[in-house]
């Protein structure tokens, strides 16, 4: 019995020591953020003020290529550390609850430092904030393991075969089109968010240019575009046409002045549109070219850009308040997105079997 019980305790204390060894090296969900999203907060008194902001020391050393390390004091947890990667402005926040200013005047983030510009400390609620400006629009993976943060940085089509830009329409002072209480920046904004919440292609990599009811430029949107340099984009928007209240279905728009040999904007207006229309089984209005003054004529890869309805219909407008509805839309989106992605695969494929003849 003796045996057996010292056994048994020497066996619990083996397994313990693996579950510690384990849980002490965790990976950090890093969330996205898009530009002034409320996310991570600080003290704003403070920030305003500028006391307590600490310009951050970052040292170049040998190290994994795009591997940097953030020091954390003894006793910060994975649980404490909170990492989003604020693309549109080109920055990763990193909040570590606990965190103390002191620590980091006297310790350095090392490693692989070129993609990053500046790095700054904000006091926060209860932590720290450490703002790091990036060269670039970047995809990371974090490591937490032995006290010290360890981040991954690459550029996207390092990790993921297709990128994809979401643009809905409007934001902040821009209502857009509207119809009472309707309006086309908060319809775009929630199918998009739809959109997001039902994503699932590990191989394609989803960004939005907004997330909340913020100001974005066309700059923005066309300069977020340019950087990930992102296969296809599409924008989300509605229509209105007070003369003619019975018009009504889903609409597609296209650069028919920028030719894509293979798969272009026609191509995948006509496939958004049909996708759409088929999942939120309206009807299709039709495909036209884009105006000249449209963010399309600007845009240097596939684009459309996609009506979803039009408000000044009343039935129409009902259905685009409805969240089943807005569902049904998020997923003809995606059906045209994987749709899109097969098309690219086709040529490169094609392309590829040629070049080997």
């Amino acid at each position: 019995m003796r045996l057996s019980l010292g056994l048994w305790t020497v066996l619990c204390g083996i397994c313990m020591a693996v579950m510690l060894i384990f849980a002490s090296d965790k990976t950090i969900v890093i969330a996205d953020a898009s530009q002034d999203q409320a996310g991570l907060t600080v003290d704003g008194s403070r920030e305003a003020s500028g006391e307590h902001e600490l310009l951050l020391t970052l040292q170049e050393t040998y190290s994994e290529a795009g591997s940097f390390r953030v020091p954390l004091q003894k006793g910060i947890k994975p649980e404490n550390v909170v990492v989003e990667n604020r693309y549109m402005d080109r920055e990763l926040w990193i909040y570590i609850q606990g965190g103390d200013r002191d620590f980091y005047e006297n310790n350095v983030l090392s490693g692989d430092i070129a993609c990053i510009r500046e790095g700054r400390l904000e006091m926060g609620d209860d932590g720290v904030l450490l703002k790091l400006k990036m060269t670039d629009v970047m995809e990371y993976r974090s490591t937490l393991e032995g006290g010290t943060l360890t981040i991954a940085a690459g550029k996207p089509h390092d990790l993921y075969e297709y990128v994809v830009v979401i643009d809905p329409a409007g934001g902040g002072g821009d209502a857009g089109v509207s119809d009472g209480d309707l309006t086309e920046k908060e319809l775009a904004l929630e199918v998009s968010r739809q959109v997001q919440k039902k994503f699932d292609m590990p191989n394609v990599r989803l960004y939005v240019t907004r997330t909340e009811d913020t100001d974005v430029t066309d700059e923005q949107r066309i300069g977020l575009t340019e950087a990930v340099d992102a296969d296809l984009y599409i924008r989300i928007g509605v229509r209105n046409d007070p003369e003619d209240p019975a018009a009504y279905g889903i609409q597609g728009c296209y650069n028919a002045e920028y030719f894509i040999p293979g798969f272009g904007n026609a191509d995948l207006a006509d496939a958004v549109t049909k996708a759409v229309t088929i999942a939120s089984s309206n009807r299709a209005v039709g495909l036209v070219p884009a105006d000249d003054e449209s963010i399309l004529c600007r845009i240097g890869t596939v684009a459309t850009e996609l009506s979803v309805g039009y408000l000044s219909n009343p039935q129409e407008a009902a259905l685009l308040e409805q969240e089943v509805y807005r569902e049904k839309l998020a997923e003809g989106i995606l059906n045209a997105i994987r749709e899109a992605c097969d098309a690219l695969k086709q040529l490169e494929e094609e392309q590829g079997n040629r070049e080997k003849v």
